[in-house]
């Protein structure tokens, strides 16, 4: 007798397959016979759920961006103080950016994952960007913060961010000083 799942359990399993699958053996060393094999099932079941290999990374990287918006958001609650809320931003945007560095290595270091690491960060510095410019906004409404352009500043201060959660091993309350005190003498009112 078949095995009949629900569909958005069957579609997480063939995200889990692949995702396994790429970081044992690279994205391009993949193939979608590969994923199928792995869970014993049709060829046509894939093409159910994907149209391509292409949208099976997709979904990785969405998954991943999921907890990213999840951590972001647990630190904007407006309720609190606003430098408060900025230096949990901060402190959760290296947590999270590390979580997501971590979570994008293959096996090995020959594994190549630069397809779904570009894809993934590039969105979640995305994210954290529009949030960090949103709070700079409301800084320089406060008269906290006196920065010109918030929304280059915030590329800027995610883009580093990234770089350093991804090759630094410095603590995460030195990095979190470090980008507050820079946000704080960048935007110091004139």
């Amino acid at each position: 007798m078949r095995d009949v799942k629900d569909s958005d359990v069957r579609k997480a399993e063939f995200v889990d397959a692949a995702e396994k699958l790429f970081k044992e053996n690279g994205i391009m060393d993949t193939t979608i016979n590969a994923i199928v094999k792995e869970l014993n099932v049709a060829k046509g079941l894939f093409y159910y759920y994907f149209k391509s290999k292409d949208d099976v990374i997709d979904a990785i990287s969405e998954r991943y961006n999921v907890d990213f918006k999840q951590a972001l958001a647990r630190s904007l609650n407006e309720e609190d103080d606003y430098d408060e809320r900025l230096s949990r931003f901060v402190e959760n945007c290296i947590v999270s950016f590390r979580s997501m560095w971590e979570n994008l290595h293959g096996v090995n270091e020959n594994i190549d994952l630069s397809i779904l690491s570009t894809r993934s960060i590039d969105e979640a510095k995305e994210i954290a960007s529009l949030a960090l410019r949103q709070l700079l906004e409301e800084g320089k409404e406060l008269h906290k913060l006196n920065i010109e352009n918030p929304g280059y500043f915030a590329d800027i201060i995610i883009g580093g961010i990234a770089d350093l959660a991804a090759h630094t091993e410095a603590d995460v309350l030195e990095l979190k000083k470090i980008i507050e005190d820079l946000i704080r003498k960048s935007g110091k009112e004139k």
